[in-house]
């Protein structure tokens, strides 16, 4: 079936040309008649390359899914100020495609998105948006409205519903890890015991501070590169730290960008054929990747038809 996708977004045409089904809308408008609708809060400076790798797992299964796709409040005000320039996503696309959280608080959303960012090794209180953010978590909780929060996102949500801290690295974790599956789960249905998962952050959990509850519980974790995927039943929150959402090439590119800024960065662990930076990786993972997004599609759309 079709991802329902404003005119006009460059994932669109990537995505056609890929040989999905894509239908598209006008961007001030909404698609008509979708099975599901899911919102991405997308924290990433690149917005068009987040945008493009997750509504690609998003995308070719079973369902008609509506993408809309918004930022904090305070970020559209300066967006939407004509002397305001970006280093890292065009401006009119912003301003085309994006809503502000007030825009899209009295929407019928199913389920929601919320990116990483690149503020691992801040505090959380001293991310800017920190209490905007916090906003979006009670808005989703009062609705009952299902949340996957990747990398940063999942650390915040664990801080705010569960008081779990998290911890600053030495060195970054950084490349594409195995990963057991610990728990069943239905976001790992079809899955086999294991599967590898890029992993790129500068701070993690500990199992040590998760609060023993019978309603969070690890479904996936990793010898290599820790904890890797957290479930909440009673909320309805996936927490993942890692990137299933990932290109081929996305770790190469950060690990070029980190030796051309003269960072310590060793080459991503098990990625590169060989060891070696000068052989293209293989994605790998993204079919479980995509396995993985259309069951948490599947557990979206179970509990909105459950509700009516």
């Amino acid at each position: 079936m079709s991802a329902l996708l404003p005119k006009g977004l460059p994932a669109a045409e990537v995505l056609s040309q890929e040989g999905l089904d894509i239908e598209t809308f006008e961007p001030s408008g909404r698609a008509r008649d979708p099975d599901i609708v899911i919102a991405i809060l997308n924290l990433m400076p690149d917005k068009l390359a987040t945008e493009l790798q997750l509504i690609r797992m998003l995308a070719g299964g079973p369902r008609r899914v509506e993408i809309v796709l918004f930022a904090t409040d305070s970020y559209m005000a300066r967006v939407r100020d004509p002397a305001y320039s970006s280093a890292n996503t065009p401006v009119e696309h912003l301003r085309t495609y994006y809503r502000s959280f007030s825009e899209v608080r009295d929407l019928e959303i199913d389920g929601l998105i919320i990116t990483g960012a690149p503020v691992e090794k801040e505090p959380f209180e001293a991310v800017p948006y920190w209490e905007e953010l916090l906003e979006v978590f009670a808005w989703a909780e009062a609705r009952s409205t299902g949340v996957f929060n990747i990398c940063w996102a999942a650390q915040a949500a664990l801080r705010h519903f569960h008081q779990v801290p998290k911890y600053v690295l030495e060195r970054k974790k950084f490349g594409v890890y195995e990963h057991r599956i610990e728990s069943e789960s239905e976001l790992l249905a079809g899955f086999g015991e294991g599967f590898r998962i890029p992993v790129s952050r500068h701070s993690e959990i500990h199992r040590e501070d998760l609060p023993e509850s019978p309603d969070l519980v690890v479904i996936a974790d990793s010898e290599g590169s820790g904890l890797g995927l957290l479930e909440d039943r009673r909320l309805r929150h996936h927490y993942m730290f890692n990137h299933f959402e990932y290109d081929a090439d996305t770790l190469a590119r950060e690990y070029q960008r980190d030796v051309e800024a003269g960072q310590p960065i060793d080459p991503p662990v098990g990625y590169f054929p060989d060891d070696d930076p000068a052989q293209s990786p293989v994605a790998d993972w993204v079919e479980a990747g995509r396995r993985m997004y259309q069951n948490w599609l599947a557990i979206i759309a179970r509990n909105k038809n459950s509700e009516k």
